[in-house]
């Protein structure tokens, strides 16, 4: 298979930024108390659970996560937070901090995998609840929605879109299968966003942008259940993720560098020309195992997964906003964006910031 790969697209650049979490933040200790399930249901004493949640952190990197809902407890729908709430909060965050006037933001790209509706858009009530009157679309491509959404959303403003919102926003506490001890503790809810908008000064680009899909993959990270619900699928566990995580984990590494090496060609970058790094995160030695494969020194891979986990169609988005806000990337700054998600789906982008 050969990515479609696009760019440069000039004249653009990322305006603002913002990000939503549940208030219900649990560290991994606490994680595996809250879903006994994953441990077999076992009583273990307060020693071993500690030894496995610093395990934890040692394998994965993985430190915390927020959560909407506590796997493998009744869904209530009334109280807990969905991926709408939080893509409407972290939306309304790079909004406000792009400055744009309501009436620039004329199209709204979202991509989540955990939709608070089987038939709806997520895209389409994110615009009513921010009083956006926008074209809006809805990128259903797994944890690399977020940057198909960024490629569309760069070539409408460049076209003369004033402005273009895109937001990946998960709730995966919801379809974490509670007897998986992976799943509990590598997922996490989250929502990142963007504004990118027209940059008449014509220093910020979209360098490039490099897509791919394969469907026949599909099957490794799914949820099988068909649609619509029934009584006997939410008894087997059809709507909780499933796949084939060892299989997966064989393949997301080639995945990755494929999009990348496309995405720098394109760009006429290369690897050592890259300021920042910036990965959907799903743990840290994943993040070092890239970056180490294209010579980019660790100092110039963004990890945030410690405080996070995997959290979806967010992660890349998420993972730019805190490095922004921590100063590592500014005017002039090159930067790499790279995502693996089921679908299966990969991609890969070039900034200029």
């Amino acid at each position: 298979m050969t990515a479609h790969v696009i760019g440069p697209v000039r004249g653009v650049r990322i305006a603002g930024m913002g990000t939503a979490f549940p208030a219900r933040a649990l560290d991994n200790l606490a994680a595996l108390r809250a879903v006994p399930q994953a441990l077999g249901g076992r009583e273990l004493s307060a020693e071993r659970l500690a030894f496995i949640a610093d395990n934890i952190q040692e394998t994965m990197g993985v430190r915390e996560r927020a959560w909407a809902h506590v796997p493998g407890t009744p869904l209530d729908p009334a109280s807990e937070e969905t991926s709408l709430d939080l893509a409407t909060r972290a939306a309304r965050e790079a909004i406000d901090d792009a400055s744009v006037p309501a009436s620039d933001v004329r199209v709204v790209l979202a991509s989540t995998s955990t939709p608070p509706r089987m038939s709806s858009t997520i895209s389409a009530p994110l615009a009513s609840s921010l009083a956006l009157r926008a074209a809006c679309m809805d990128m259903r491509t797994g944890c690399s929605g977020g940057l198909f959404a960024l490629a569309t959303a760069a070539l409408h403003v460049s076209a003369g879109c004033e402005a273009a919102l895109v937001v990946g926003a998960e709730t995966f506490s919801k379809v974490i299968p509670p007897v998986s001890k992976v799943a509990v503790v590598s997922l996490g809810d989250g929502a990142g966003a963007l504004v990118l908008r027209r940059d008449p000064s014509g220093s910020g680009a979209l360098l490039s942008a490099a897509m791919e899909t394969d469907g026949a993959l599909g099957g490794l990270i799914t949820t099988d259940g068909a649609l619509p619900p029934t009584a006997e699928e939410m008894t087997r566990g059809g709507y909780l993720l499933s796949g084939a995580p060892e299989e997966l984990s064989q393949i997301v590494p080639g995945k990755y560098e494929a999009a990348i090496r496309a995405a720098l060609d394109r760009a006429g970058v290369a690897a050592s020309d890259v300021d920042l790094y910036v990965p959907h995160q799903t743990s840290a030695p994943l993040v070092a195992k890239v970056a180490a494969a294209f010579g980019i020194p660790s100092d110039k891979a963004f990890v945030n997964v410690h405080r996070h986990a995997n959290v979806g169609a967010a992660g890349w988005l998420v993972a730019l906003a805190e490095a922004r806000a921590e100063g590592r990337v500014g005017p002039g700054a090159t930067v790499l964006l790279a995502a693996v998600g089921g679908g299966m789906s990969w991609a890969a982008a070039v900034v200029r910031w």
